[in-house]
């Protein structure tokens, strides 16, 4: 097999990332712009992502649903990671449920236009974070494997409960 050092660090998609937080192994990001960096709570000589695998195909025997939720600014970013995941999770034959949109979220805020008069002239920008649900029915081991294998767009941020 694949022998590395334990303490070495593996890089590992988004998807990947949010699969190993659900699955109990320790996380130190879950940002999608920043290196997502997963180690092992003890040394191990098999790679990290054969690890993830086993728990993951353990959680799968014990729920028989997988519930995705993105989170984006961009809508073509979130439908762009949502029909990938789809396509990824029909292919191996699970039920999908969704994108089932969820109310977005509104975030204004109110800035002065000049820096020392004028209190009166304002200006007003918002943030809209985007959200969405997917319900993965059925899933097999085949099924986790296709969706930790998926490269999403970058500003998706995803978060798995099994």
């Amino acid at each position: 097999g694949i022998h590395r050092r334990a303490d070495a660090p593996r890089v590992l998609s988004p998807f990947t990332m949010a699969f190993a937080c659900a699955s109990a192994v320790s996380a130190s990001s879950l940002s999608a712009r920043s290196v997502n960096v997963v180690r092992a709570r003890q040394p191990v000589r098999a790679p990290v992502r054969a690890v993830v695998a086993v728990r993951a195909e353990a959680a799968v025997v014990a729920a028989q649903k997988i519930r995705i939720r993105l989170k984006s600014f961009e809508v073509r970013h979130m439908a762009a990671a949502c029909d990938k995941i789809i396509a990824a999770a029909k292919a191996t034959e699970a039920t999908v449920s969704g994108p089932v949109p969820l109310p977005t979220r509104r975030r204004i805020y109110c800035v002065l236009r000049s820096p020392h008069v004028n209190k009166d002239s304002r200006e007003h920008f918002e943030t809209r974070t985007h959200h969405r649900l997917i319900d993965v029915h059925q899933p097999t081991a085949q099924t986790i494997d296709a969706l930790m294998g998926l490269e999403l767009p970058a500003g998706v941020e995803i978060e798995v409960k099994l």
